[in-house]
């Protein structure tokens, strides 16, 4: 009598849905490269500074994510969403050919403590809104249609962000906190 028991490992629901996160952040990255030359020939540098600066602020929250999981182990939310902010660094590096390993210390610093505190919710959800306003103010200032397509992309998963930590945090259904960005953005 042969085995119909599959002996491979198995992936639990919560491993399954981590995965399949983590796949649609990379998805989402690469259709943000498309197929521009990882050389980004032609950039000024007055753009290439504009996309260091998003960068460094993706690396930030990558950063701060991982302060989060330092308190909570294991957290998928936390693991996905420093996943998320990694793959949007690196698409940053691939589009414009760029060393993605510096992150803004004023903001990492800034936050630090909080997302190490009680509040990590609200604190992440705060995060996204300004990352958010940051790159849309971005927008207005990058020329190269690539260079915007790329940010345009980064700060529409931000803003979906803010949705489920709204949800989160009980508020899915406050029309303030899911649709409305007051954020401040961070000055390029």
């Amino acid at each position: 009598m042969t085995s119909t028991r599959d002996d491979s490992p198995q992936l639990n629901e919560t491993d399954f849905r981590r995965k399949l996160l983590a796949g649609g952040s990379a998805a989402l990255a690469m259709t943000m490269i498309g197929g521009r030359s990882a050389s980004a020939a032609g950039l000024s540098s007055t753009e290439l500074d504009l996309l260091k600066f998003a960068q460094r602020i993706e690396l930030s929250l990558h950063d701060l994510y991982d302060e989060a999981l330092q308190v909570d182990k294991g957290s998928a939310a936390w693991t996905i969403m420093a996943d998320s902010h990694e793959s949007f660094a690196q698409a940053i590096a691939g589009f414009a050919g760029l060393s993605a390993n510096e992150r803004n210390e004023d903001v990492f610093g800034s936050y630090r403590a909080a997302m190490r505190g009680a509040d990590r919710a609200m604190t992440a959800y705060e995060l996204e809104s300004i990352a958010a306003a940051t790159h849309i103010e971005l927008l207005g200032k990058l020329s190269d249609a690539g260079s915007a397509e790329v940010i345009a992309s980064i700060a529409s998963a931000e803003s979906r962000h803010c949705v489920v930590l709204a949800d989160v945090l009980g508020s899915g259904s406050d029309v303030t906190m899911t649709l409305t960005n007051s954020a401040q953005p961070i000055e390029a």
